[in-house]
């Protein structure tokens, strides 16, 4: 529970969401996909990233949490999360029907691995420029830029060097992100930059403020611009989905893919996201560091994470815990970020490398250059958007950065996708040539 702590409560705290109802949600997720996978795979699931940019843009900071804007934001964005459970759902009987490999042929490596790359590079700018800079470039305190500046170095080298340093089998190689997090807290703390007013002001348990946090049950609707920017993020996030129970199967020696079955997880996924946007929790995914804590241990037993799932509502039940959470000051979470947000990009890497995507073929080249550059340009251009509307106060429109279908703004991670797959599917794969093919036949 504490190796995903420190990942998944930084998307609440970007998405301007309630952490305790994050936390709850989690909970109740990992618990739902413990069940619908037959109590055999020991995944948790924490706060999806993918779907970051998105719920940023669509909540925004400038919305107070509970207060009646926040609400109204929200009864959109629920709708769009609740879609996106939808579409695991409907991928998990496409799967079960037609078989895992022929979903793959559609979302090879050479899609998804650029699509990831660009994924991470897409947050960095709006996570530094909101969590580091602002704070300080638009009040004209520049002078005391200094403690945002050294706060983020501080957290992000504590965390380089608790992953690099620890010992292979213990808790700091477990939970370098939690630890790297209470380094920086410890930091900002001394030089003044931390707030308890969240806590003087904060329930003891998360039901006091239920009807502020569900409020947005008044506000129910289909916002599509929030529906465009969201559901097609679901098919990067599946294609990760299958990656994570592939290394959980290795990791484990057991075949997950088989038994339960690679649709059941996915069903399973698609469960928990559709249950947290019954309480406004942001949707969910498989994690990484969940890999990490199995190797670590091994210890694979599913019920350790049933355990963990328990805890993990037990700490959300309890506002004043997300109270102490929400103390931690930007510059921290700017600092963790980028190496986060960075480990997702080089995730996509090396997703191109370890598959053997060549990129000196044409086709793969194509297929991954085009995808970064669309990708990555129309993201600098929707960041540039944000921060000259920031700066000017929204006296300049500069919407005209972003790309828009009418009052629909498209994702440029969700265009990005929607090209690779076309380019994946219209180009021709390369014939291989007779050398080529008895080089491989050497290496079998």
């Amino acid at each position: 529970m504490f190796a995903m702590l420190g990942a998944t409560v930084v998307v609440p705290i970007l998405a301007n969401l309630s952490i305790p109802i994050t936390l709850i949600t989690a909970g109740i997720g990992t618990v739902i996909f413990y069940f619908v996978t037959k109590k055999k795979v020991p995944v948790f699931l924490g706060s999806s990233f993918a779907y970051l940019p998105a719920m940023m843009a669509i909540v925004g900071h400038d919305k107070p949490l509970g207060s009646v804007a926040w609400q109204s934001a929200m009864g959109g964005l629920v709708i769009a999360v609740l879609l996106t459970g939808l579409v695991y759902l409907i991928f998990s009987l496409i799967v079960k029907l037609i078989g895992v490999e022929k979903v793959r042929k559609i979302f090879p490596p050479r899609v998804v691995g650029p699509v990831i790359i660009v994924l991470g590079m897409l947050l960095v700018p709006s996570i530094l420029w909101n969590n580091i800079v602002a704070n300080y470039a638009l009040s004209g305190a520049s002078s005391l830029a200094w403690k945002e500046w050294t706060t983020a170095l501080i957290t992000l080298l504590s965390i380089v060097v608790i992953s690099a340093f620890s010992k292979p089998k213990s808790f700091f190689k477990a939970a370098p992100i939690l630890l790297g997090f209470l380094i920086g807290y410890g930091y900002a703390l001394a030089i003044g930059l931390v707030d308890f007013t969240p806590i003087k002001n904060s329930d003891i348990v998360v039901f006091q403020s239920l009807g502020e946090l569900l409020g947005f049950y008044k506000y129910l609707h289909f916002d599509w611009s929030a529906i465009v920017m969201m559901v097609p993020l679901a098919f990067v996030t599946l294609m990760e989905h299958i990656g994570d129970i592939s290394a959980n199967s290795t990791v484990c020696k057991k075949d997950f893919f088989v038994d339960p079955g690679i649709d059941k997880t996915l069903a399973g996924d698609g469960l928990a996201i559709m249950a947290a946007s019954t309480l406004g929790g942001p949707p969910q995914t498989t994690y990484g560091e969940n890999t990490a804590v199995l190797v670590i241990t091994e210890n694979y037993e599913p019920k350790n994470i049933f355990y963990a799932a328990l805890i993990a509502i037990f700490f959300g039940i309890f506002s004043i815990f997300g109270a102490v959470i929400s103390t931690i000051p930007s510059a921290v979470i700017g600092g963790a970020s980028i190496i986060l947000f960075g480990m997702i990009s080089a995730s996509g890497l090396r997703m191109l490398i370890e598959n053997r995507a060549d990129i000196g073929r044409t086709k793969d080249l194509i297929v991954v250059s085009i995808t970064l550059a669309v990708g990555l340009g129309l993201g600098a251009f929707s960041v540039a958007s944000d921060i000259i509307g920031a700066v000017t106060n929204y006296t300049v429109d500069a919407s005209f950065l972003k790309v828009m279908i009418g009052s629909v703004q498209i994702s440029p991670l969700a265009i990005a996708t929607l090209i690779a797959v076309i380019l994946n599917l219209v180009i021709p794969e390369p014939k291989t040539p007779v050398n080529e093919q008895n080089s491989q036949l050497e290496i079998k």
